[in-house]
């Protein structure tokens, strides 16, 4: 049965090593905006500026902030 419901499927501390932010806490009825993604193509200062514009409603939620900010990336950023 254990099997079916799925118990073993996740290791809770794994789960956690792999978050990118802990302990978030999402304001009731909160709406994640649109964003025009970035592509790395724009200047990263007018992008930040314009991110942190959209997300005015939590601006002093700073790990839903840094959560929601991977959202607005096209790909990740080489290395």
């Amino acid at each position: 049965m254990k099997a079916i419901e799925g118990a073993d499927l996740y290791d809770l501390v794994q789960v956690t090593e792999i978050c990118l932010v802990l302990n978030i806490i999402v304001p009731k009825n909160f709406h994640v905006p649109k964003f025009i993604k970035y592509t790395g193509t724009q200047c990263p200062t007018i992008y930040l500026k314009s991110y942190y514009n959209k997300m005015t409603e939590v601006v002093h939620n700073g790990k839903l902030l840094m959560h929601l900010f991977q959202d607005s990336l096209i790909r990740v950023a080489p290395s």
